[in-house]
Parts: structure tokens; C-alpha cells; sequence
């Protein structure tokens, strides 16, 4: 189940679980927790691996790193994070990987 929530300002709030310390950035897709599955290579160390992660969703998604927020859990691998919300209709087009 995909949670994405509209927040005021035209921002999209969600769920990720990040994995750092993988072999390459990768987006898997929506766990049965509602999480946003995303790989960095940065190691969880002195918060590299939520730059990176704010980068590649940057990238991925086309918009500024600026607007990119780590909102909660710089520390856990679980995160919320908000966004633009012209970039919804592709995260919710992402896959389920159950």
C-alpha cells in the first residue's frame, strides 16, 4: 500500500526505507508497509547516506535537491520525506514489490 500524503503547499509527504552501504543506488519500489524501497551506496555514517539519498531521489524524480526533505529519522533507516507534489503520479506509479 502506497502512503502518500498530500501536505499544504503543493509538497507530497512518504514513507522510505533506505538501505545504505549497497553495491549501487537503486529504487526498488512499495513494501507491504507502505515504504518506498530505495538502496544508496553511501555507508550510514555522519549522515552521508540521507545526502545521497536526497540526491538520487533528486535526480530520479527531476526536481532541485532543495526540494528534497529528510522530514523525520535522519537516524533510522526508516524515514519521512517530502517532495514536490508534481512528482506524485510517478511515485505512485512505482511498483509494489511486495
Amino acid at each position: 500500500m502506497k502512503e502518500i500524503k498530500d501536505s499544504d503547499e503543493g509538497r507530497i509527504r512518504f514513507r522510505v526505507r533506505v538501505q545504505p552501504a549497497a553495491p549501487r543506488d537503486e529504487l526498488l519500489g512499495w513494501n507491504v508497509a507502505g515504504e518506498l524501497r530505495i538502496k544508496v551506496a553511501a555507508p550510514p555514517h555522519e549522515g552521508e547516506a540521507n545526502k545521497e539519498l536526497v540526491r538520487f531521489l533528486a535526480k530520479r524524480f527531476a526536481v532541485a535537491r532543495r526540494e528534497i526533505v529528510v522530514e523525520s529519522g535522519e537516524k533510522s533507516r526508516s524515514k519521512i520525506v517530502s517532495a514536490p507534489a508534481s512528482i506524485a503520479a510517478e511515485l505512485r506509479a512505482l511498483p509494489d514489490i511486495g
